[in-house]
């Protein structure tokens, strides 16, 4: 291969690697399949890439221990799994990381990470649209037309809470900002219409810490929405809400007896778990006769760790979690006078804590496009803290 040729693709290589992921991220709202192909050509390329500049792409990060050890109990766990056939497979989650890496080298310039989002934000807006009027058409009980309701809820939560930071800066370019309003006026209809709790909680843990980083104003007009919410809202959403605190309800019971099957399992296999797998030939043998649930997961990130990876892997999982929260909040506080970075970090921060807090009801972080979402997030902070400190020196 010519000189030319090879300089022809180190101009274009970032670029045509930004598309592809751009392409995976419009696609999951839609189609899994359509955007893992997007994720599959998107891994095909890197490698491409490398091999013909004969150099490892992939630039160093704070996470990089982190991901290695995460990594490291993934393949150990699967080693002394009761199912390791389905550990093995599992361990495909760990590919999913690499978006972070492929955000920070393809996301080169200012105007990409702005032209991403407003297509990302657009794609979501007008799916939400669609499903909105699909929703009151049909007479659905929960809005949920091209995936699962849990999964959409999440989605649009991470997306909203993406979106605000943008909305709120007076840095914002009026037309930057005035799209992302109008993109997430119909995903936020669209994520209460999801009826999926976890999600809402998930959204108002995050809000608040927003507002609290932001300007603690925000936090009053949460709490007069809610008012209004509970006064004048949809009554099947506002019986949904205050379902939350019902001990009696029947959702809130099961999970209840999920977590302490959850536990029982974890007691007799503390240390590595029974393996990254579905956990449903196990929790049958611990559930009460009582017990309809068939306990492919737990609903909750937290025991699914300590049935699935034990203490070891739990602590782990949840460094480097702890991890992701430090490095986004760190690139908020060092560029948040900048409307990009700083609205990038914050709502990346904002995104992952309702992530946190959605994953106490709900198994989002085995969710394939729940975490396409956390790791392009994270991956996009770091692209832009990177840019930030460039245009600094």
């Amino acid at each position: 291969m010519n000189e030319e040729t090879i300089h022809s693709l180190k101009i274009s290589s970032p670029t045509i690697l930004f598309g592809l992921l751009v392409c995976q991220l419009a696609f999951i709202s839609v189609s899994i399949a359509a955007a893992s192909i997007a994720f599959g050509l998107s891994l095909v390329f890197v490698a491409y890439w490398s091999i013909v500049e004969r150099r490892w792409l992939f630039v160093s990060t704070p996470l990089d221990y982190f991901f290695l050890a995460y990594a490291a109990v993934e393949f150990l766990t699967t080693a002394t799994a009761i199912f390791p056939a389905q550990a093995l497979v599992n361990t495909k989650r760990l590919l999913l990381i690499t978006i972070v890496y492929m955000v920070v080298i393809s996301f080169d310039s200012r105007e990409k990470m702005m032209n991403s989002l407003l297509i990302i934000f657009g794609t979501v807006g007008v799916l939400s649209i669609v499903e909105i009027f699909y929703y009151f058409v049909s007479h659905e009980g929960r809005l949920s037309v091209f995936q699962h309701y849990m999964t959409t809820g999440g989605i649009k939560m991470i997306v909203c809470l993406m979106t605000i930071p943008f909305v709120l800066h007076t840095g914002t370019p009026s037309a930057f900002k005035k799209w992302s309003a109008l993109f997430f006026a119909p995903t936020f209809i669209a994520l209460i219409l999801t009826n999926t709790r976890s999600s809402w909680v998930g959204f108002v843990a995050a809000f608040i810490v927003l507002s609290f980083l932001k300007n603690k104003y925000l936090f009053l007009v949460l709490l007069l929405f809610i008012g209004l919410f509970f006064l004048v809202g949809p009554e099947r959403q506002v019986q949904r809400a205050k379902s939350i605190i019902d001990p009696t309800d029947v959702t809130n019971h099961t999970r209840l007896v999920m977590w302490a099957t959850g536990l029982k399992i974890f007691s007799d296999h503390p240390i590595l778990g029974i393996g990254d797998s579905d956990v449903h030939e196990v929790y049958i043998q611990y559930k009460a006769p009582d017990d309809m649930e068939p306990g492919g997961h737990l609903h909750n990130n937290y025991i699914m760790f300590l049935v699935t990876l034990g203490i070891v892997g739990f602590s782990v999982v949840c460094a480097m979690l702890g991890k992701v929260f430090l490095v986004e909040r760190h690139v908020f506080k060092i560029a948040a006078v900048d409307w990009l970075t700083g609205s990038i970090a914050l709502g990346s921060l904002s995104a992952f804590v309702g992530f946190l807090v959605n994953g106490f009801f709900e198994w989002n972080f085995g969710d394939h496009e729940i975490m396409v979402f956390v790791w392009f997030t994270l991956g996009l902070t770091l692209a832009a803290e990177k840019l930030f400190r460039s245009a600094q020196r």
